[in-house]
């Protein structure tokens, strides 16, 4: 079976909420053209033909969307491309979609859609009112959670197929116990843990910044209240915590900032371009635009082996790490985090404690 997966976003960086953290803002406000407005039809047409003409029967093909905020490009574009791509696509090659939203337009048709075209969403939700409505504001500047909530009882309702994602912060980092709590009580399966995210190039600290050792602590601590629930019986799918349980039963991970290495992705702006990578969706890093290119040609580009060859220091303390298999030194866009405090390292301290029990798991599974 092949495999081929591209993330797009078919709004650019527009966006109708004004998160504390957002890395996307910070990614557009470093490129010549911040925002490249909503994906033309014929580009959809152009992603799917390139698409489906490099892909070998029997396949799988995953398109995934992503922004800023994908639903900006309206319920008519995600309605065109699923009618297109299901007409067009070949025999033997099996479709799959996924959307992260955050949920503030969603309603019964959008529902319907996810439902019809079996979407896997990704909501971001970042925990009870208090953490979520501090960190993820509406374009009035007002907390989003009653809306979110909302959308929530939505896709329980139609029976959407959905993920939750909430984003790590200082503020998060000192309530793991406040988080996990709140995942218990909303009988949420799938949760997905993402760090706060530093700008670029700034050296410049923000009030939701997260520093190494908190981290850590909260990742302890969570572990540990994941681990207790699991030991009793009630599995709760946190994506993190599943990649190391497979890695220690020898399979690859499957979330790509634990390989250890890069990989070219094909990620998708609004006018065709195409990057590597998610985290650095930057003009020196355009490996191609599919209007005019192939993904083979995308693949090879300069841009490409350039994003490859691109390092950022491993921390010291990998040369010795007994828990390197797992964590690869982490991904190179995190690795200043990583590296911040002198002979210390976040996941390192993380790991160090939890092994025995990753270790467990993956022979008792």
């Amino acid at each position: 079976m092949n495999y081929f997966s591209m993330l797009i976003k078919p709004a650019s960086s527009l966006c109708n909420m004004r998160c504390r953290y957002c890395f996307y803002y910070d990614v557009a406000s470093h490129r010549e053209t911040a925002s490249y407005g909503i994906m033309a039809e014929d580009t959809v047409d152009c992603l799917l033909s390139k698409t489906f003409a490099s892909v070998k029967s029997p396949a799988s093909v995953s398109f995934t969307f992503q922004g800023g905020e994908p639903t900006m490009a309206g319920l008519s574009y995600f309605t065109y491309f699923t009618e297109q791509a299901e007409k067009l696509v070949p025999a033997g090659i099996k479709l799959s979609y996924s959307i992260q939203t955050n949920g503030m337009v969603i309603d019964e048709d959008w529902c319907r859609l996810f439902v019809k075209y079996h979407f896997l969403v990704g909501l971001s939700l970042d925990g009870p009112r208090e953490l979520h409505d501090y960190q993820r504001l509406g374009s009035d500047r007002k907390g989003t959670y009653d809306r979110v909530h909302h959308t929530l009882k939505l896709f329980r309702r139609f029976g959407v197929d959905f993920n939750i994602l909430s984003v790590i912060t200082k503020q998060t980092a000192k309530k793991p116990q406040t988080l996990f709590q709140f995942y218990l009580k909303q009988d949420f399966k799938f949760v997905q843990l993402i760090p706060c995210l530093r700008p670029l190039d700034s050296d410049l600290t923000a009030p939701h910044d997260l520093d190494p050792r908190s981290y850590a602590e909260f990742m302890k601590c969570f572990f540990g209240l994941w681990y207790e629930q699991l030991k009793n019986g009630r599995y709760i799918s946190v994506r993190q915590f599943d990649n190391l349980v497979w890695m220690l039963r020898g399979r690859p991970a499957e979330q790509c900032g634990l390989m250890g290495y890069c990989t070219p992705q094909f990620v998708l702006e609004a006018d065709g371009s195409v990057y590597p990578c998610d985290f650095y969706v930057l003009d020196e890093y355009k490996s191609g635009n599919i209007r005019s290119d192939d993904f083979e040609q995308i693949k090879n580009s300069p841009a490409t082996r350039k994003f490859l060859a691109c390092e950022t220091e491993a921390s010291p303390l990998c040369e010795t790490c007994k828990v390197k298999s797992i964590c690869g030194c982490g991904c190179k866009r995190y690795r200043p985090f990583y590296n911040e405090i002198k002979d210390y390292c976040p996941n390192q301290d993380f790991l160090y404690e939890v092994y025995p029990k990753l270790y467990e798991i993956a022979k008792t599974m």
